[in-house]
């Protein structure tokens, strides 16, 4: 029953509260409206009804104050609409909609003579049609940004309007073509082809869209021909297992103007015309090769060097405490008690470490000039370290040790808890490996990327 009474006392309480709130308001429209600045004392009976729409007083308030600056809105729109104004008479007729939908929101009715909504009907017709004229106008100077305006406001004005819609995505999209067009022209294939993608988009058959934007990337396209890697080391097959995570990498690049001729393909269209791939490093094949496999480019790698790291497990012992219970009888109560009591005790802590040490080079030359057009080499140290524990005695009763005594800290202890469950075994050398050829792979990805986004433009 108390905690009924005080909801209910609550709930009283908040209402007051938005009531009072709701007075204020009211009050301070209703100092405004007797010094006349009826604009303000309606925004207060606004303010004042959103906070409490069952306060008559504001209601009353707001019907008044509220109808004279619908009134204002609407002789706005009537006096730009007589003098010609037509932008300005629809902006205050869409201002007095909203105002009075707004007050409507509320529960009160403002009056709205419908021979404002017949005069402004046939503002509306009036004005989309010098829109559309202006719009069209503005279409054959090139002012294709004016123009799309144009014809988006016809559109809201007029949803049915049957060629609004059209006309602004063509004032959209024909600045866009021409400047692609150009960009074709001079021989910039990844700026036409980014325009004739936003113009096939916004219209898909526009004019010659759609095949010059097809013939943008077949003539920018640029081509690499991945050779078999080589292997400077003495460990085998590191040459094959860089030059996948290479391929993957390079295959992965988000770039419509980059293809890849992977070592499988190429050596086929190499077979078929009686070549080798070891003519392909030759200077004088070098060209005819590029122009056989349509390549602009080839990508050679070499792993410089490789060493692994198999750690040897180290140990040393740690100080902590065990907790134990000690049976004492306590002649007064004549009952056996149990005391909480810690004594030093240790555990072993034990670390693993596994590392991998690598160089590889990459270089990317032209099949047409013999430039390098990109070369580097990457040094890369991955390592992986464990870290955990070992106890012989109940890990329940173990607690970690600090500069005097023994520690109850609750992180402390889960810390020590974790650790004598944490993961014995680090990455093998062979996992280190590959994570290391897949980061110099990414990094060769960004490296190659850039450098397309250079060259094809």
């Amino acid at each position: 029953m108390k905690i009924l009474h005080y909801t209910l006392y609550l709930l009283i309480a908040v209402f007051s509260v938005s009531c009072a709130t709701s007075k204020s308001f009211y009050k301070k429209g209703k100092k405004l409206e007797e010094a006349g600045m009826l604009e303000e004392a309606a925004s207060m009976y606004m303010t004042s009804l959103q906070k409490n729409r069952t306060n008559v007083d504001a209601k009353i308030g707001m019907k008044a104050s509220g109808q004279v600056v619908l009134n204002k809105l609407l002789q706005e729109f009537a006096t730009n609409k007589n003098f010609g104004k037509k932008k300005e008479a629809v902006a205050a007729y869409e201002m007095a909609e909203n105002y009075h939908q707004k007050v409507k929101n509320l529960g009160l009715e403002l009056t709205f003579a419908d021979f404002y909504k017949a005069d402004y009907a046939a503002l509306i017709e009036e004005y989309t049609v010098e829109l559309y004229e202006s719009g069209l106008a503005l279409l054959d100077a090139g002012k294709y940004a004016a123009a799309e305006a144009n014809f988006k406001e016809i559109a809201r004005l007029d949803p049915e309007h049957s060629e609004a819609s059209e006309l602004a995505d063509i004032a959209y999209v024909e600045p866009l073509y021409k400047e692609a067009v150009q960009a074709y022209d001079l021989d910039q294939f990844r700026k036409a082809f980014d325009n004739f993608e936003k113009v096939t988009g916004r219209i898909p058959g526009y004019k010659e869209a759609a095949q010059l934007q097809e013939a943008s990337l077949e003539n920018g396209l640029f081509t690499i021909a991945m050779l078999p890697f080589e292997n400077s080391t003495g460990t085998n097959g590191l040459e094959s297992k860089v030059e996948a995570y290479a391929l993957e990498a390079l295959i992965g690049v988000n770039d419509p103007f980059l293809k890849v001729v992977d070592r499988n393909n190429l050596e086929l269209i190499l077979e078929e015309q009686k070549l080798g791939l070891t003519g392909v490093i030759d200077d004088e094949t070098a060209v005819q090769v590029g122009e056989l496999i349509g390549a602009q480019a080839i990508m050679t790698g070499t792993v410089l060097s490789y060493s692994q790291t198999s750690g040897r497990t180290t140990r040393a012992d740690r100080e902590a405490y065990e907790q134990y219970k000690v049976k004492r009888y306590d002649k007064e109560q004549e009952k056996y008690f149990y005391d909480t009591k810690y004594r030093k005790t240790s555990y072993t802590e034990y670390q693993r470490e596994n590392k991998v040490t690598i160089s590889f080079q990459y270089k990317m030359i032209s099949l047409k000039t013999g430039e390098i057009l990109l070369t580097k080499i990457v040094d890369k140290d991955v390592s992986d370290r464990t870290v955990w524990g070992g106890y012989d005695g109940e890990l329940d009763n173990l607690y970690p040790a600090k500069t005097n005594g023994v520690s109850m800290n609750s992180r402390a202890r889960a810390s020590l808890r974790q650790l004598m469950s944490a993961n014995q075994t680090p990455k093998s050398t062979e996992e280190l490996t590959n994570d290391a050829f897949q980061t110099v792979s990414n990094q060769m990805k960004n490296e190659v990327s850039n450098k397309i986004k250079q060259l094809v433009q």
